[in-house]
């Protein structure tokens, strides 16, 4: 039996929603130490789905098998499974774990950017697919603006950036419950609706990720990463108001994100669409202070949502096979 384990992410910001210079989207991610997707595959004659997911799977598996043109299917059954639709990056996950386990039983010769095409993932940010390469934090660049067209598939944006994470540095993540942030064809209709970002908006972000954001991680300068990340969300937050209602799309976002910074984190903010909020700060001890804090600060808010600490995770996938397999 082959078993593929894959991590959660946080999307830390796009780079360029302008798009005069000839490219669009880009994106900064990082892997998360949980939650996770695990799915467990066998061979099978026909396409059977156990398990978590069963509808995501199902239509995921059915379309890389439609595309590849395989005759006959597969055991599959996920056990453990990434919040859908929370700003985790569940999609890209679920949808390159599918189609590698069905690649892997079939022995197609596929590389990982070949199951994106197939699977559709990856049009307005590459993030997920380094994630699930490497882990770490990564960077990618974008795809040319001939390709932002529904008439088009099949660009994978590079991965211009990847770099292990500081294994002392811890998330906060805070998801609100009852609610969930944009995806599919809603995301896309969002994309579709705003206005470019303006060029020296998009300017200041990719300063701030050259100049400030890399150079910091590189350094391990927790302060310096998180003031540039704080202010690149606060800019992105700008453009995406409009289309989600604020710079955050869940109403206590900004009083939990302003808590956090009033608490000691380095810098906070909305993990893609959300309502996922992140914080990031230096050493274990402090994360869970900070932690048992907010859950008191949500309380008394009666603000219901989900509270976590990890730290990033410095590896991709893993695939691994049973003695049986």
């Amino acid at each position: 039996m082959l078993q593929i384990e894959a991590p959660a992410r946080l999307h830390l910001g796009q780079i360029d929603l302008n798009g005069s210079l000839g490219r669009l989207y880009g994106g900064i991610g990082v892997a998360l130490e949980g939650p996770r997707t695990v799915l467990l595959a066998e061979p099978c004659s026909r396409l059977v789905v156990e398990g978590l997911e069963r509808e995501r799977v199902t239509k995921i598996a059915r379309t890389f098998l439609e595309r590849t043109g395989i005759e006959g299917g597969a055991r599959l059954q996920v056990t453990e499974a990434i919040p859908p639709h929370v700003g985790l990056g569940s999609g890209t996950q679920l949808s390159l774990a599918v189609s590698l386990a069905l690649a892997r039983l079939h022995r197609l010769d596929l590389t990982l950017d070949d199951l994106a095409r197939i699977t559709g993932r990856g049009h307005q940010s590459g993030v997920g697919i380094g994630i699930f390469r490497s882990g770490g934090f990564v960077v990618d660049g974008g795809i040319p603006r001939e390709y932002d067209r529904p008439d088009v598939e099949g660009y994978v944006p590079p991965i211009i950036f990847q770099h292990p994470f500081p294994s002392s540095w811890y998330f906060i993540l805070i998801t609100p419950t009852n609610t969930s942030g944009y995806s599919g064809s809603r995301e896309k209709e969002a994309f579709a609706a705003m206005p470019p970002i303006p060029p020296e908006d998009v300017g200041l972000v990719c300063r701030l990720l050259v100049m400030q954001l890399l150079p910091a991680l590189l350094e391990e300068n927790i302060e310096a990463f998180g003031q540039a990340l704080s202010e690149i969300q606060w800019t992105i937050g700008k453009q995406f108001a409009p289309v989600q209602g604020g710079l955050y799309s869940h109403p206590a976002a900004e009083g939990i994100v302003r808590f956090l910074l009033n608490s000691g984190v380095a810098g906070a903010g909305q993990s893609s669409w959300g309502p996922t909020l992140y914080g990031v700060v230096a050493g274990e001890e402090a994360a869970r202070e900070i932690t048992g804090a907010l859950k008191k600060y949500l309380e008394a808010e009666d603000i219901p949502a989900s509270v976590s600490c990890l730290p990033a995770r410095n590896r991709g996938a893993r695939v691994s096979w049973t003695e049986e397999g």
